[in-house]
């Protein structure tokens, strides 16, 4: 009998390949350009006196006529307290021996965990750039034992939503109602269902919504993830002490359909522009969207065969250009902004105040601890930080454009 493969595989030896291959999406866009305009603070929070109100102490008179009454400028106080994000690696000691050298492993055991943490933190913080004031992923709809069935996710939300991951499912003010640590084993991305263990306890309804677990509050509801731009661009509500009921100009231009979907046009972002610079005096010189609505925009400009320049923006990431008026805007995408959506910032006054870096907890001189009476090494990654505006009124938002 010759010999063959079968008769041989014994004999032959697995010939592994240098380096390991990487399969996931560990593009951070939005976090590259806001990172570069940062605000160091120190002390309990950050306080911005804004400019909110005229002198109306002005107007015509007759000859001789009664003076107006004096007024005075208006001013507020901007009151910005820091989030905290952690990452968490430990290691055992037998693992780090096993994995020393290339001929025991790919990769290096600290390296690999280290680089891993601070890319996986990024990332996490990258969704929480578009967070709403409640810090939610999704909407629930119901519970069959440990099925959890979404309300229409969208296509942002299911890519934020990975196996392996730890989530809580509740009310905005009691988030762990339902699930409280629970780890997701599976999703259906054409059903929108996820399955989790710990199974979610029954009762889930379109109340409840999934967290990244312990994002929030189990007392007070209060959320720790950052404040985001779908809470920032907005058109009402209180942000960072500032209510717009006493202060007007508080407020994002804010264009929406009613839920109908339009396509995102050149004419439907000039017209926000321009509401934006009636409101502000200024521009906006950015806007982020989705994928799928870039492909939209960019699909009307081959119609009309138009073709468009592109800019590079910080990172090393590329943007086509809007052109509305006489600004022309890079339109970049971003994974994690929410669907049939864009933003339309002026960057200079979107900032994160921090007090520290990317940084590793090393107070007492070591990156890496010992784990008390176990054979292993620990290292938390830290950022103490959040996303803030001085100047509301000079950014917008365009709902419900059509995804192509």
């Amino acid at each position: 009998m010759a010999l063959n493969l079968t008769t041989a595989d014994s004999a032959l030896k697995e010939d592994y390949q240098p380096a390991i291959r990487e399969q996931l999406n560990q593009e951070i866009m939005m976090l590259n350009q806001i990172e570069s305009n940062s605000r160091d603070v120190e002390g309990r929070r950050a306080v911005l006196s804004i400019h909110t109100g005229r002198n109306n102490g002005v107007g015509a008179r007759a000859e001789a006529g009664t003076l107006p009454t004096a007024g005075n400028q208006s001013y507020a106080e901007e009151r910005v307290s820091l989030k905290y994000n952690y990452g968490r690696i430990q290691i055992t000691g037998p693992v780090i021996r096993a994995m020393k050298s290339d001929s025991g492993s790919f990769v290096r055991a600290i390296e690999s965990e280290v680089n891993g943490v601070v890319t996986d933190l990024k990332r996490d913080v990258n969704r929480q750039i578009f967070n709403d004031s409640n810090g939610t992923i999704a909407q629930c709809a119901s519970v069959s034992s440990a099925d959890v069935t979404l309300t229409t996710p969208s296509a942002t939300q299911l890519r934020q939503l990975e196996v392996g991951s730890k989530v809580d499912i509740g009310a905005v003010d009691s988030p762990t109602d339902h699930a409280n640590g629970s780890e997701i084993t599976a999703i259906n991305t054409s059903t929108g269902v996820i399955t989790l263990n710990p199974a979610a306890s029954a009762g889930v309804g379109a109340t409840d919504f999934v967290f990244r677990h312990g994002a929030k509050s189990t007392v007070s509801g209060a959320t720790y993830e950052l404040t985001g731009l779908q809470a920032i661009v907005n058109s009402s509500g209180t942000l960072f002490n500032v209510n717009p009921t006493s202060v007007p100009d508080w407020v994002s231009t804010v264009d929406a359909n009613g839920g109908t979907n339009r396509a995102a046009t050149d004419n439907l972002f000039e017209s926000v522009i321009d509401e934006i610079f009636l409101d502000s005096g200024q521009a906006p010189d950015f806007i982020v969207t989705t994928p799928a609505v870039r492909r939209n925009y960019a699909a009307q400009l081959k119609a009309q065969k138009r073709f468009t320049d592109t800019t590079t923006l910080k990172g090393g990431f590329s943007a086509l250009t809007v052109d509305a008026g006489n600004v022309s805007l890079p339109l970049a995408v971003d994974r994690d902004c929410p669907s049939n959506t864009a933003f339309l910032l002026k960057t200079d006054n979107i900032m994160q105040h921090q007090s520290s870096d990317w940084e590793f907890m090393d107070e007492d001189g070591s990156v890496l601890s010992r784990v008390s009476a176990t054979d292993a090494y620990e290292a938390v990654l830290f950022k103490y930080h959040e996303l803030t505006t001085d100047r509301r009124n000079v950014h917008g938002r365009i709902d419900d454009l059509t995804e192509s």
